[in-house]
C-alpha cells in the first residue's frame, strides 16, 4: 500500500516545464548505459545517495515531468524516422542540462549521441545475467505492453490533451528500438549486442561493468568518491514496478474523469452564456 500511494504522490506532484527553454546548469559526469531491468534504478539511487545532482532516470519523464517525452519523441522520431533535426549538444543540454546522470530508456536509444554529446562523462553498463534479464523483463515490462487498456489510455490521452499524451508513445517506440516488436525472439539478442556496442566504442579507462550486488567499493572507485558505511540499496523488484504501475493507471483514470468533468462544466457554461446571448429559453425552461 505504500508502494501504491507513493507512486500516485509521484504522479499528483509532477511538474510541467517545457525544456526547449533550458540549458546546461550542471555538468554530466555519469551516462547509464545499461537495459532496463538491469539495476538501473538502484544504481540512480545510489548516485543520487553520493552527492550527483539530479541523476535522470527514464521514469522521470512518467512521473516527474512528463512533457519530457515531447522531446524524446522528436528525438526518437529524427533518429529512427528520419522526421526531423537529430538532436545532438545543444537539444541534450536543453531536455538534460539540470542533469549530472542519465540512465534507462529512452536515453539508452541514444548511446552513440550522449557519448558524443558528453566525451568527459564516464559510462555505467549495469549488467545481469541475461536470462534473469528477459524473466525480469516479462514479469514486469511486457504487462505493459500486454496491457488491454493501454490502447484506450492512449487514445484518452490525446483525445483529452493530457499532459502525459507523449509518455505511452515513446516508451513503446522505445522498446520497439531496443528489441523490436517479438521480445521472445529478439530480447536476448538485443541485449548481447548492445553490450558489445558499449564495449566496443567506450574507452576501458572511462567504462565500469556493474553489478549492483557488487556494492559500493567498485562504484566508488570508478566514480573517485567515498565509500559510504551505510549498505548498498536495492529497489525496484518486478513487484515494485507492477504496484507502480498499477498506481498510475488508476491516478490517470482519475484524472480523466476530472478533464471530462472541466470539460462539460466548460461547454455547459458556454452553452448556457451563447443562449442568453441570444435571447433564448434556457434548457431548463
Amino acid at each position: 500500500m505504500e508502494i501504491f500511494l507513493d507512486a500516485i504522490r509521484r504522479n499528483r506532484n509532477s511538474t510541467y516545464i517545457d525544456r526547449r527553454y533550458s540549458t546546461r546548469e550542471v555538468p554530466m559526469k555519469v551516462i547509464m548505459l545499461g537495459f532496463p531491468r538491469t539495476g538501473t534504478v538502484s544504481l540512480t539511487n545510489a548516485l543520487k545517495f553520493l552527492g550527483f545532482q539530479h541523476a535522470y532516470h527514464g521514469r522521470d519523464a512518467l512521473t516527474i515531468n512528463p512533457r519530457d517525452c515531447e522531446l524524446w519523441w522528436e528525438a526518437l522520431q529524427a533518429k529512427y524516422e528520419g522526421k526531423g533535426k537529430e538532436f545532438g549538444r545543444k537539444e541534450f543540454d536543453q531536455l538534460l542540462g539540470h542533469c549530472q546522470v542519465v540512465s534507462d530508456v529512452p536515453a539508452i536509444c541514444f548511446a552513440e549521441e550522449l557519448i558524443a554529446a558528453y566525451p568527459d562523462a564516464k559510462v555505467i553498463l549495469t549488467v545481469r545475467d541475461v536470462n534473469e534479464w528477459q524473466a525480469s523483463v516479462r514479469k514486469s515490462m511486457l504487462r505493459q505492453v500486454d496491457d488491454p487498456l493501454a490502447l484506450p489510455m492512449l487514445l484518452l490521452d490525446h483525445i483529452l490533451f493530457m499532459p502525459w499524451r507523449w509518455v505511452r508513445p515513446v516508451f513503446l517506440k522505445s522498446r520497439r528500438v531496443l528489441w523490436g516488436n517479438d521480445f521472445e525472439k529478439n530480447g536476448k539478442k538485443a541485449f548481447e549486442d548492445h553490450y558489445k556496442k558499449i564495449q566496443a566504442i567506450v574507452p576501458p579507462e572511462k567504462l565500469l561493468l556493474y553489478h549492483v550486488k557488487e556494492g559500493w567499493e567498485p562504484l566508488c572507485k570508478f566514480l573517485d568518491v567515498p565509500i559510504p558505511e551505510r549498505p548498498m540499496m536495492k529497489t525496484n523488484n518486478f513487484k515494485v514496478f507492477n504496484q507502480a504501475f498499477v498506481a498510475k493507471k488508476v491516478y490517470h483514470f482519475t484524472q480523466y474523469a476530472w478533464r471530462i468533468i472541466e470539460i462539460s462544466a466548460f461547454t455547459s457554461l458556454f452553452i448556457i452564456l451563447w443562449l442568453l446571448y441570444q435571447g433564448g429559453p434556457m434548457p431548463w425552461h
